[in-house]
Parts: C-alpha cells; structure tokens; sequence
C-alpha cells in the first residue's frame, strides 16, 4: 500500500490487488496516508488453487475495474 501511496504522490496511477482477508487493512493504511479512495481490486484467497483457465477469466472479469482504477485520483 505504501508502495501504491508513493507512486500516486508522484502522478503515477496504481490499483492494488489486495484478497479479501486484508481489504480493511489495506484501506486502513490508504486512508492514514489521505488516500481513502485509492482503488483496490479485490481477489478471493483462495486464488492460489486455479488453474490458469480459471485464473484467466477470473482477471477478465475484473479488467473494467483495473482500467477504472488506474483513471481515478485516490486522495478523495
């Protein structure tokens, strides 16, 4: 997040992929840097077990979101 926090300082849009055990953690850490909408895409954890096929569509499927992210300022 930190890593994210930096770049968005610098003008470099970010979207973190973050699973869904450390969303509030990751959006606790966004907000305490005064990014409270720094644009996450949420992952189930148990992503490890896919095959490539399910993995694949599984990415697809979050694309418009990764694509919205990297437009929007994350210091609202």
């Amino acid at each position: 997040m930190l890593d994210a926090v930096a770049l968005e300082q610098r003008g470099i849009p970010t979207v973190t992929f973050v699973t869904e055990p450390f969303v509030g953690a990751a959006q606790a850490v966004a907000r305490s840097q005064g990014f409270a909408d720094l644009p996450l895409v949420v992952i189930p954890h148990d992503y490890l077990v896919e095959d490539d096929a399910a993995l694949a569509a599984r990415l697809e499927a979050v694309l418009p979101e990764v694509l919205a992210g990297l437009v929007t300022d994350g210091r609202r």
